[in-house]
């Protein structure tokens, strides 16, 4: 498995422990969250940018480029658009 793929994955199955209070389907708004408790999401998200694009280097050097898989990344961007974190530079533009 690649190693985007694999963060991915880590990060969405522990998202709802972590962040309970935050709703993820059918649609991803931020409810009444402390400000406190939306940068601190804020800054974990802008640290999964940081690791997704280490990864995506990685897989693009041992073959493996753009193979996360289209759910994973919708989850992320969801989360990332909703605290405003623009993830373009890690998964390109929206297509």
């Amino acid at each position: 498995m690649c190693i985007v793929s694999n963060v991915g994955d880590g990060y969405r199955d522990n998202f709802r422990e972590r962040w309970p209070q935050v709703p993820l389907q059918p649609t991803f708004t931020i409810p009444e969250i402390s400000r406190v408790e939306f940068d601190a999401l804020k800054r974990e998200v802008e640290a999964l940018k940081k690791l997704l694009g280490e990864a995506k280097r990685f897989d693009e050097v041992t073959g493996q480029p753009d193979c996360e898989m289209d759910s994973k990344v919708k989850f992320i961007r969801q989360i990332a658009d909703a605290v405003g974190v623009d993830l373009k530079d890690v998964f390109g533009p929206r297509g």
